[in-house]
């Protein structure tokens, strides 16, 4: 099945023997890899015992979750999107914008989708515009350019 991957480093799935089929932490189901192709936009996964079209459309919406000890290291100011989820937004001069929802991984950079109720902010995740990002306290701070404006 075609994966759109969520990581900077598509080639990890080359070496993956598992993973974990979910919609978020709460419902995940151990899957084993047979085999994994990386092409130029997304990676092809083969999962042992998905077999047909069908079974592929079941997963179709799921999440692949990689194990924490079997994750990648990150690089410096970098994070893992499942840890950035949930975390209050706020402005430089302290703001509640929202929550951070989803992240959407793009070839230029990270989104970070941000909630409030039912409008939404869509945040370029670059140095200019996130200015920090607190684990501890569950919060990232931005500075709101010109244009950033809720939908």
């Amino acid at each position: 099945m075609r994966v759109l991957p969520e990581t900077d480093s598509p080639e990890r799935f080359l070496g993956l023997e598992r993973a974990f089929l979910g919609r978020d932490e709460s419902e995940l189901k151990e899957a084993e890899i047979a085999w994994a192709k990386v092409r130029e936009r997304d990676v092809v996964v083969k999962f042992v015992g998905v077999d047909s079209p069908e079974q592929a459309e079941e997963l179709r919406e799921l999440r692949i979750w990689v194990p924490r000890e079997e994750a990648l290291p990150l690089e410096e100011d970098g994070y893992y999107i499942p840890d950035l989820l949930g975390m209050e937004v706020v402005t430089e001069d302290g703001e509640l914008l929202g929550t951070l929802e989803e992240v959407w991984t793009l070839p230029a950079n990270d989104v970070y989708v941000v909630r409030r109720g039912r409008r939404e902010l869509l945040l370029p995740a670059t140095g200019e515009v996130v200015r920090k990002v607190d684990l501890e306290a569950g919060r990232i701070v931005v500075k709101l350019l010109e244009g950033l404006e809720w939908s």
